[in-house]
């Protein structure tokens, strides 16, 4: 994803990022099929890893580097406390329905909700000069 950053613009490679994230919540629905776990797991794995990398390096060029500490606190205690509730509402959706279906669709949608904020984000254009928001 790196490699993708310095070759196109990062608003497209974190697109990219959300929907291998989205396109491998499905995969889940087919768990108990032979290998397609470790589909998911490889194609989540890198959208995971993905989303790491181009989130400091979006918010450097959105908001440039004078205000990266205070956005990237903000953003990685949000970014940690879904990563932490998530789980626990899945669980508490599978104790009430005895299905993981629904948690599931909900992630999907929050991975598709991600897409299109992303994609909503200025930028986009590698000859578009940065315009840091709150600069």
């Amino acid at each position: 994803m790196g490699w993708l950053a310095d070759k196109f613009p990062k608003k497209y490679v974190m697109i990219l990022i959300y929907t291998l994230v989205a396109a491998s919540i499905p995969l889940l629905y087919f768990a108990t099929t032979p290998g397609v776990i470790y589909l998911f797991a490889f194609i989540f794995g890198m959208g995971l890893g993905g989303d790491y990398m181009i989130i400091p390096l979006m918010a450097a060029e959105l908001f440039g580097v004078k205000l990266m500490g205070r956005i990237m606190g903000l953003v990685l205690t949000a970014d940690g406390l879904a990563e932490a509730l998530a789980p626990m509402f899945v669980g508490w959706l599978h104790d009430r329905s005895g299905s993981y279906a629904n948690g599931f669709a909900i992630l999907i949608v929050f991975a598709v909700i991600g897409i299109i904020a992303v994609a909503m984000l200025p930028g986009g254009s590698r000859d578009e000069p940065h315009r840091h928001i709150g600069t």
